[in-house]
């Protein structure tokens, strides 16, 4: 299979006049439509926050944002504020939820761009609040996050008082209490029961706190991709899904039926070299050619997010045949073992992640090469790495 024919190319590298190296990220904008309605047939009536941060685990933000939220999703959430702001610029009107917080410098910044900070402490409460006094703004939207057990971000349970009072004195005037969430540590981890629904027990405890002191927060969510997977008791009135949407999840056990993987990764054969049986290939003489042998050079590299320590284990694409990846992967380039494929030549299509023909390299074979997580391999994919939306 050939690549397919792109509707879209990358826009600054359009914008440059500059589209030579064939090399790039092919984004299935349909799997990302089916990946969010699937999310959604999964959970019912509650509402889908989709999880856009990280440039949409690298499949770009803007672009993805807008099919989630055309697809049905509630809104968006990034970990920065600088992210809001480009979805913002990028004509995203759609709520989005800051998960990172309210820093001393963003109050303004949140408040005028219409963004909903999560927040877990009252200094933090008390900047939005300046902020919309400031700028005459009518009102700030906020999540407030309870760790209950994952020790990252938010308040503990025993913190819970100082900002019901905080919001009891305020009254709305400044700032809306629309939601209140807490993270998974283990929802990935099928071994793991008791520990997520220890955590689910006390985000509980803390909704009745909350209930108790008059508050209704019309936003309750807890699960990512994994949990909505496997706590379905749990939905409550939001999810937050984000490597689901992408068509992948944490490990394969955990991972919704139905989904699509919605990146590949692309290039063809930039030359073919003719190399004798013994001669060592690349950086160290990592292999020795025990036959003679015809290596494919593919313009792609750890410079791309094609991870250097997946040397000795990755394969690729040619033809629809798995070829070896022989030698280790440099930063621009890598070989490729295409001996019994006869006849291959410059410019033939070779794939690193998704289909081609009948042969398929996803996400979770990738990370595994590679030791890590499908998430780190979307978002690891290099700036330098155009994205083409078909």
């Amino acid at each position: 299979m050939g690549r397919p024919a792109p509707q879209t190319v990358d826009p600054a590298r359009a914008a440059a006049g500059i589209d030579v190296r064939p090399t790039f990220a092919q984004i299935d904008t349909d799997a990302l439509r089916h990946n969010l309605r699937t999310v959604q047939s999964h959970v019912g009536n509650a509402k889908v926050l989709a999880v856009v941060k990280a440039d949409a685990y690298g499949h770009g933000a803007a672009r993805a944002s807008e099919v989630f939220v055309e697809a049905g999703a509630w809104g968006l959430a990034v970990s920065l504020v600088e992210e809001g702001v480009q979805l913002r610029e990028a004509g995203v009107h759609a709520p989005v939820v800051v998960l990172g917080g309210v820093a001393p410098a963003s109050a303004d910044v949140l408040v005028h761009r219409q963004l909903t900070p999560v927040v877990w402490e009252v200094a933090q409460l008390e900047r939005l609040s300046e902020a919309v006094r400031r700028i005459g703004a009518r009102q700030a939207r906020v999540h407030l996050k309870i760790d209950t057990g994952m020790t990252r971000l938010g308040l503990l349970p025993r913190d819970l008082g100082p900002l019901l009072d905080w919001f009891a004195r305020d009254r709305g005037r400044t700032v809306q209490f629309e939601g209140v969430m807490t993270h998974l540590a283990c929802a990935d981890d099928i071994r793991d029961e008791l520990t997520s629904k220890r955590q689910l027990g006390v985000f509980e405890d803390c909704l009745g706190t909350i209930a108790a002191a008059g508050f209704d927060p019309p936003l309750r969510h807890a699960c990512n991709s994994a949990g909505l997977v496997r706590f379905e008791g749990a939905h409550f009135d939001m999810v937050r899904p984000g490597i689901a949407l992408y068509g992948s999840a944490s490990e394969q056990e955990v991972q919704l039926d139905g989904l699509r993987q919605s990146m590949s990764m692309r290039s063809s054969v930039l030359a073919v070299r003719e190399v004798p049986a013994g001669v060592r290939v690349s950086y160290g003489g990592r292999d020795r050619l025990e036959r003679p042998s015809r290596l494919a050079i593919v313009p792609v590299g750890y410079a791309d997010g094609y991870p250097r320590n997946m040397s000795g284990s990755a394969e690729m694409l040619v033809r629809g045949h798995r070829c070896r990846v022989v030698g280790n992967i440099t930063m621009d380039v890598t070989m490729l073992d295409v001996t019994d494929l006869p006849g291959v030549r410059a410019g033939e299509a070779v794939t690193m992640l998704g289909e081609q023909g009948l042969g398929r390299i996803d996400l979770h074979e990738m990370a595994g090469w590679s030791g890590t997580l499908s998430y780190e391999v979307t978002c690891g994919v290099s700036k330098r790495v155009p994205r083409r939306y078909v």
